[in-house]
Order: structure tokens, then sequence, then C-alpha cells
């Protein structure tokens, strides 16, 4: 097949209808972050020893807004690295848009979230006990950050502005990355591929390394793979578990210390790629 034929051919027939899906599913996700958002990090800032698991609930909303508010609460002093592990660790970013846009994905978005979201709630537990609240060194007072956290209330044709801007970034990436996919299967043998990619133990740990890269076209590259069969479920749910985001990039621009940034991301690394490889044991 011609390059361009193939081109046109996973423009119209994979990607064109999948522009309308993916704008009604954030349309929904903006309306639900601004008008819902205020109330959701007000609830997690009251949770105290809930924290991690009302974090892992909310961060299964496929929206980095939330690990970024949590990341200044956190710089803040007011939730703990527990919770905020756990809002990372069930963040997806733009996976499950794109996921939700393939009809033939549906059944594996609600074994993705439980995974995620048990993961969450585990480690950011885990990460709590282990590190006392009164030990993380929480000096800021909450009014240093409430600008940071408060989500402005926008109007319908904002939302609708946001929805589009989001939907076309996130389609043109898994334009792209379909049309390389489409090429690179047609072309190199799935084995080969498989063997690049470094299938078997290595690979939840090389997706969840890969999962810190903060760009939305992570988590399409990753659902991409799965859903072409180059990568095993427990290696998405990996570099899906490790996708926190922008959040990654404001959590590093507090002041609470490199050692403090490298014990978060450290535990977040460590979460994913173990949760990886013990599903895809099982696979």
């Amino acid at each position: 097949m011609a390059f361009w034929e193939l081109v046109w051919d996973v423009f119209y027939e994979d990607c064109l209808i999948l522009f309308p899906i993916l704008f009604l599913t954030f349309f929904f996700i903006e309306y639900l972050e601004h008008r819902a958002g205020e109330r959701f990090l007000s609830r997690v800032e009251r949770a105290e020893k809930t924290g991690p698991l009302w974090g892992a609930l909310i961060g299964c909303v496929p929206q980095c807004g939330f690990s970024v508010s949590c990341a200044h609460l956190f710089n803040g002093g007011i939730v703990t690295a527990g919770t905020l592990i756990a809002v990372f660790l069930s963040t997806s970013d733009e996976a499950l848009p794109v996921l939700l846009s393939h009809r033939s994905a549906l059944p594996v978005i609600w074994k993705l979230l439980l995974v995620k979201v048990v993961l969450a709630v585990a480690a950011g537990y885990l990460v709590d006990y282990l590190w006392k609240r009164e030990k993380q060194h929480q000096s800021f007072a909450k009014k240093n950050i409430e600008h940071a956290c408060h989500i402005k209330e926008s109007s319908t044709g904002e939302l609708l502005w946001e929805a589009f801007k989001r939907t076309l970034e996130v389609w043109i990436a898994l334009f792209i990355v379909s049309i390389v996919l489409t090429f690179v299967m047609e072309n190199v043998p799935k084995e080969s591929i498989q063997r690049f990619l470094l299938s078997g133990p290595a690979q939840p740990f090389l997706a969840a390394l890969f999962g810190f890269i903060p760009n939305c076209a992570v988590s399409v590259v990753l659902v991409e793979l799965y859903l072409s069969d180059l990568i095993s479920f427990g290696a998405v749910v990996a570099g899906l578990s490790s996708a926190a985001g922008l959040g990654i990039i404001a959590l590093l621009r507090g002041k609470r210390g490199i050692k403090t940034y490298a014990a978060i991301l450290g535990a977040c690394y460590i979460a994913a790629s173990l949760a990886g490889l013990i599903l895809q044991l099982f696979e």
C-alpha cells in the first residue's frame, strides 16, 4: 500500500469518527472539573486519614488538572504524600477518552480503572504508614496556595472551547501514532516489534519509565500499543499509572526538596512497575 493511501485509510476509516466521540467525552470532563472540581479538592483537603482513598477516586477523572492541584496542595502542606501518590497513580491522563473512542476497548476500561484505584489506595496508605504525616515537613500555610488550587468557573462557551482544544490535541497525536503503528505493522514482523519493545518482565518497568514523560501523547501511544497487542495489559497499567501528566511538573516546581520529590516519584515508579509485573505474570 502506498504511503498516502495508508494515511487516507487511517484518517477516514480509523480516526475521523473518533473526533466527535472525543469531543463529547472531553466536554463532559471539562464540565465535571469546572462545576464540581472545587468540591472534589475540598473533600481531599478535609479527608485526613482517608486522603489516599479520595485521592484515588478523583484521580480516575481523565483530567491532569486534579493531579496539578493536588501537587500544589502537597507542596503547601495540605495533603500527605500518600494522598498525592494515590492521585498520581489513579490518573490516566488522556488514556480513558482514547479507550472510550474505541468500541472494542470498552470492556478494558472498567478493569483498568479498578486495578489503578486498588493500586493507588494500597500504595497511598502504605506510603502514609511508612512516612508519618508529622515527618513530611508540612510547613506551608494554606493561604500560600489557595490561588494555585482554585478552579475557575467557566461559561458553556469556554467549556466548549477548552474541550475542542483538548480534542484536537489528542486527535492529532492519535492520528500520527495510528499512521506510524499501521505502517510499522504492515512492514515489520510482529515478533520483531515485540522484541524491540522488550517483551517479558522488563516491559512494565520500561512502560512505567515512559509514563513519566509529561505529555498526553504518552498515554495515546501506550493505549494504541496495547490495542495492537504489542504490549501486555500489565505494561499498559504500569505506564498509565506513572503517567501523571502535568502534575509531575507542578510538583517539581515546589520547594519541598529534591529528596522528597525523589521519594515520591520513586514510590510511584516502584508501585506502577511491580503492579504491571504482577499483572503480566498472571496474564
